[in-house]
């Protein structure tokens, strides 16, 4: 075809991945072939994302999980340190009350490279509930984090989008608020200790808070379990166990991708500690985490996660807009977009008035978002 260049890759690959570009040239658009090994970077200076995490998500292989940085992003509700902050001042707690100063004092200290944060909200709100009911110190935890009525859900419905794959959507979130659910009321959700089975097709669908919810009203702890304290700790991923089998049987099915959270997170400190990872999860654990920072990465490494850093020097868009990128199959402004031909060979056959790929073993069209149209 005349004013059609396609270069290949001299690397022999079992599924080949196309990257598809217009060309500024008229009848002039590349096919450009690459190895399954590199990462791809949607947005610059967003995150490389693993090739074999996206396989796995196109295949319905991947879930999200979600934490507190999702709701913190754009709804602005509140970090653990905040929540710690705002749950003492809803209950009253006297100014030598013993959650208030472990607070204070773990936040003047600081994280420490190589430790992480050492801020033990979970500690601070077992020693809430020592001093308070523990129907009190859940239902301020669900005044605390009860979002503005104009709240924005953007990053909310970008992973519910990138946790859609063949129209069902799967999503897990140790948040307790409602903001999945305020996106698309029909979506499924669950709590414990009625949480679904990852193994189940039809039980395992919409959005699972593995930690609880609260109600609809942001009045109460809605869930028999709800976990903010070091004994909820203790007994979701310890003593009971519940939370610890629920993972055990979403990491045996899926790779799974951590939004929103540091390594030194109360909640990340349980889950991992309880599954006591090796590297050998290295290709099913995932985490995407801001900054370059190899004492942040080795925090998960030594967990058995793999870390995907990106740069926040400039705030958090690089993420966001490679998320949504990502959920709308889009790829950078180089590039154009990835298609991917599961088969042995790239398509052979093409044409530059319509916007179709054939298939070298069905012949049949393959419709490719962005293809160049001709006259």
């Amino acid at each position: 075809m005349t004013g059609t260049s396609i270069r290949k890759a001299s690397l022999r690959m079992s599924e080949a991945e196309v990257a598809i570009r217009a060309a500024p040239a008229r009848f002039s658009w590349s096919l450009i072939l690459y190895s399954s090994r590199w990462p791809m970077r949607f947005i610059e200076n967003g995150p490389n994302i693993p090739d074999e995490l996206l396989v796995a998500r196109d295949a319905g292989d991947v879930i999200l999980f979600c934490g507190a940085g999702v709701s913190q992003a754009e709804a602005h509700l509140p970090n653990f340190a905040d929540l710690g902050r705002k749950v003492i001042e809803i209950l009253g707690a006297a100014q030598d009350s013993r959650a208030r100063t472990l607070l204070e004092r773990t936040l003047k200290l600081g994280a420490m490279p190589g430790v992480g944060g050492l801020v033990a909200t979970d500690r601070v709100f077992g020693l809430l509930e020592r001093e308070f009911e523990v129907s009190d110190v859940r239902a301020a935890v669900a005044e605390a984090i009860r979002p503005l009525p104009d709240a924005k859900l953007d990053a909310h419905r970008v992973l519910l989008d990138l946790a859609t794959s063949r129209n069902v959507t799967r999503l897990v979130t140790t948040n307790f608020d409602l903001l999945f659910e305020a996106c698309d009321p029909t979506l499924r959700s669950s709590g414990p200790p009625n949480l679904p089975d990852p193994h189940s097709d039809r039980d395992f669908q919409g959005i699972a808070h593995l930690h609880g919810r609260v109600d609809a009203e942001y009045q109460r702890a809605q869930d028999e379990e709800f976990v903010v304290s070091s004994a909820d700790f203790g007994r979701a991923y310890l003593s009971a166990g519940w939370a610890t089998h629920f993972i055990q049987r979403l990491l045996s099915r899926f790779q799974i991708l951590f939004v929103g959270y540091s390594a030194d997170d109360p909640p990340m400190q349980y889950l991992l500690e309880g599954l006591n990872l090796r590297s050998g999860t290295r290709n099913r654990l995932y985490a995407l985490q801001d900054g370059e920072h190899r004492s942040a990465i080795a925090l998960w490494e030594h967990r058995g996660v793999q870390a995907i850093p990106f740069d926040s020097n400039n705030g958090f868009s690089p993420l966001w807009d490679t998320l949504q990128a990502w959920a709308e199959g889009r790829g950078t402004a180089e590039l154009g977009m990835i298609w991917r031909y599961r088969g042995q060979n790239l398509a052979r056959s093409t044409s530059l008035h319509t916007n179709e790929v054939r298939s070298p073993t069905s012949y049949q069209p393959v419709k490719v978002p962005g293809a160049w149209r001709g006259p």
